[in-house]
């Protein structure tokens, strides 16, 4: 056979085969728009800004409520639309339940974080954990006193405030009502005081450096790093996983004392543990036991208290910046439900609809987390006619669906009166609000979050006119959570009796 003759028989095999994978090419969906400005190396990762959500936003007004972006050697995909997001949190929730791999994670929450966990048997296992042992309706019940307790102290606090004639810094009051609420639920244990509360025998100073911990590793971990635009073989030269190890040793000392305290006490009554105590028992045959616990208490204490006390701020800060008309709105519903003679108890939060609505204009416009935390399919996927490839980091912008003008009527305003009369919630069911996410991989600390910011919010309107004390322009500032920018400084003046305040 001569050279034309096996160069015909040649380009005759091959043919079809061209045919054939040009064919599949040119079927397949293509995938989704993308920004023209992609540079080599880093991709997309110059279009960021200080406020991932914010810079997401204005590339859904360009490129529309679905499209893709590449950092280094890692493909995204931002979701700004409702139905889009139920695609991915309810239709193809099985495909899209797993998380990007990220080593700062795994190691701040020793490889057992559930809500980074990749879908699969650790992540049910831990999810069984949370939602059979730790988290349920009536566990949170038996923690009411408690949190009862706590709340009591914030409002003392912000009457002694009033007697000096004092402005107060409500990050601060917040975060040390939502810090000692969630350690004492979780390690039996109180940290932090209020402003001219006289508390003899409590050392805040370490768990100051456990908070601080906690805030830079979440920060640190969920920060680009210099791996994403690394082939795998190449993420150990990531300066930041050294700093990450250095924070996480410091994080285990803190935690293994209260466990050997825990182990060391002998009180055997089973009404007065804490979750600590469950989980050593329900774990105390399990190698992995001690880890378990140590990245249950790390996440509960991360995602119980800057995001409990960031929605509380916001809320205060869009009524006395913004909505002024809404604290009379509100005064009115709690003296006509509850009267001045006693507190909001949980048993009257049904009944006071314009409070539950300021709480979720308030999630509406300001969800903690506004990209929640990113999902990923774990195979090639459909969406809205795209093709989403397995393994691509896959956002949801809440913010942006939050603030969308075909969805809500005057979007930018604080307005709680369009959500009486509607039935929608929170709790994942409706795709307009979704603060909490949705489907499998919903925040699974959301009944005790929600109790929390309800209970808290409606006793400080209710127990207190207020005032702004200086001015504040109510920017954000990003991080895992997303802060009012200049922390709310108010002025409390009580409503009702002190004796009432304090709960007696």
């Amino acid at each position: 056979m001569d050279v034309f003759t096996a160069s015909i028989l040649l380009i005759l095999i091959l043919l079809p085969l061209l045919g054939f994978y040009f064919r599949q090419s040119w079927l397949k969906p293509p995938l989704p728009p993308s920004p023209s400005s992609g540079l080599p190396l880093i991709g997309h990762l110059h279009l960021l800004g200080k406020l991932p959500h914010q810079s997401f936003q204005a590339l859904a007004e360009k490129h529309g409520p679905i499209f893709s972006l590449r950092f280094g050697f890692r493909h995204a995909v931002v979701i700004s639309s409702t139905d889009l997001a139920k695609e991915v949190l309810r239709v193809h929730d099985a495909t899209f339940a797993s998380r990007p791999s990220n080593v700062g994670l795994d190691i701040g929450f020793y490889k057992y974080f559930m809500g980074g966990a990749p879908y699969g048997d650790l992540w049910k296992q831990l999810r069984r954990l949370y939602s059979v042992e730790l988290l349920t309706s009536k566990r949170i019940d038996s923690f009411l006193p408690l949190r009862l307790e706590e709340l009591s102290l914030m409002l003392s606090g912000l009457a002694r405030a009033h007697e000096r004639n004092e402005a107060v810094d409500m990050r601060n009051l917040l975060t040390c009502f939502t810090f000692n609420t969630i350690t004492r639920i979780l390690m039996n244990k109180r940290y932090f005081q209020h402003q001219g509360e006289e508390l003899h025998g409590i050392d805040s100073s370490e768990a100051s450096v456990f908070k601080a911990i906690l805030v830079e590793l979440s920060e640190t971990a969920l920060q680009f790093r210099i791996s994403a635009l690394l082939p795998s073989y190449l993420r150990w030269i990531d300066w930041s996983v050294y700093w990450i190890r250095r924070l996480h040793a410091k994080q285990d000392q803190f935690l293994q004392k209260i466990i050997d305290e825990h182990k060391n006490e002998k009180n055997t009554s089973t009404s007065s543990k804490d979750i600590m105590d469950m989980m050593l028992g329900l774990l105390a045959e399990d190698p992995r036991g001690e880890d378990i616990v140590k990245a249950a208490m790390t996440e509960l204490v991360s995602g119980g208290t800057d995001t409990s006390a960031t929605v509380i701020e916001w809320a205060l800060a869009e009524i006395l910046h913004r909505a002024p008309r809404v604290l009379d709105k509100a005064h009115d519903e709690l003296d006509a439900v509850v009267g001045r003679s006693r507190m909001v108890d949980e048993a009257d939060l049904p009944r006071l609809p314009y409070l539950q609505a300021i709480i979720k204009e308030n999630f509406r416009l300001h969800p903690p987390a506004p990209l929640l935390v990113p999902h990923m399919p774990t195979h090639e996927s459909n969406l809205a006619g795209y093709r989403v490839l397995g393994g691509t980091t896959t956002f949801v912008n809440v913010y942006a669906i939050g603030r969308d003008p075909a969805l809500w009527d005057e979007p930018l305003e604080f307005r709680p009166e369009r959500f009486l009369g509607s039935s929608m919630d929170v709790k994942g069911q409706d795709f307009e609000l979704l603060p909490f996410g949705s489907g499998r991989r919903a925040c699974p600390g959301m009944g005790l979050g929600l109790r929390t910011v309800q209970l808290a919010l409606a006793n400080l309107i209710h127990g207190f006119h207020w005032s702004a004390a200086e001015e504040n322009a109510l920017e954000e500032a990003g991080g895992a959570v997303i802060w009012v920018k200049t922390p709310l400084k108010a002025m409390a003046s009580p409503r009702l009796p002190v004796e009432v305040l304090a709960w007696s």
